[in-house]
């Protein structure tokens, strides 16, 4: 099974190909392209009216492409065969240029050891690697990624994104996208954070591209985790007033009591207790 961490990796490292960066030199090949991009966006299929939700669709002038983000270890050409039969007339809603033709589709992996079929597919795992450019019809966007391969992906700021759309079925995953965000709350100068807060913070740069109805998915779910923490972890120092979950006036800043919040929220997270120690000594 592949790791939240991994998942995340995936994310950021795909997202930042549609950003540029002053330093180092670095102009993503999906932002050199002019494209724009949007997570999660409900379409329908042209012909079967198919609810489709691809991770991520983006647009420009000369085209669309449809992206789909995977760590599993399992061919995505079904679910790409699908992609090709979106209507592209519902572009406009998500704020993207819009087009007749079919989009194009590809996939975004860590490791190229799987065939998705006649598609092309890129591997953001530290080095951009890309296959099958061959299969896509915008040759812009062709020449960018060609001309982007073998770029270092570690040299780019790290993106604090802790929290994507497909969290929302697994809780395990979304509690361990919070650990960073809960532990800011115990900051001295926080006055706590509100849920919306909590869920934006973890998404970063993805909460404006991503729909309201996903982001009070996302809510609900982080409500759920934490009242959980509460009640089950951190009762004496942890609460939700106002709004906000704050410190309680229990909380004193201490390195031993930041140390034993540190590990309640490894242990709500699941993570196990060999690498709770290994982190503790870290």
């Amino acid at each position: 099974m592949p790791e939240q961490g991994d998942r995340i990796v995936l994310w950021r490292n795909t997202i930042q190909l549609f950003y540029q960066y002053n330093r180092p030199g670095f102009a993503g090949p999906f932002k050199a392209a002019g494209f724009r991009y949007n997570v999660e966006p409900l379409f329908l299929s042209s012909e079967q009216g198919e609810k489709l939700e691809p991770d991520i669709v983006a647009s420009c002038e000369t085209g669309w492409l449809i992206l789909e983000l995977t760590t599993e270890p399992k061919s995505k050409e079904p679910k790409l065969d699908r992609y090709r039969s979106i209507d592209p007339r519902y572009l406009n809603q998500y704020g993207l240029s819009i087009h007749d033709g079919e989009p194009d589709v590809m996939t975004s992996r860590l490791s190229d050891n799987v065939d998705d079929g006649p598609y092309c597919q890129i591997t953001v795992d530290n080095i951009l690697k890309i296959q099958k450019e061959e299969y896509l019809h915008n040759q812009r966007l062709k020449d960018e990624l060609i001309k982007a391969e073998g770029m270092d992906l570690r040299r780019l700021p790290e993106l604090p994104i802790t929290i994507i759309p497909e969290m929302v079925g697994k809780g395990g995953e979304l509690r361990r996208g919070l650990i960073e965000i809960v532990m800011q709350i115990f900051d001295p100068n926080s006055d706590g954070k509100t849920p919306v807060q909590l869920v934006d913070d973890g998404l970063e740069r993805l909460s404006d591209k991503i729909q309201p109805a996903m982001i009070s998915k996302l809510i609900s779910k982080v409500n759920n985790a934490m009242e959980d923490l509460i009640q089950n972890h951190l009762s004496e120092y942890l609460e939700f007033e106002n709004g906000r979950y704050r410190a309680t006036d229990k909380f004193k800043t201490h390195h031993k009591t930041m140390e034993f919040i540190a590990l309640r929220l490894k242990e709500w997270a699941g993570i196990p207790q060999s690498i709770q120690l290994r982190l503790k000594g870290a």
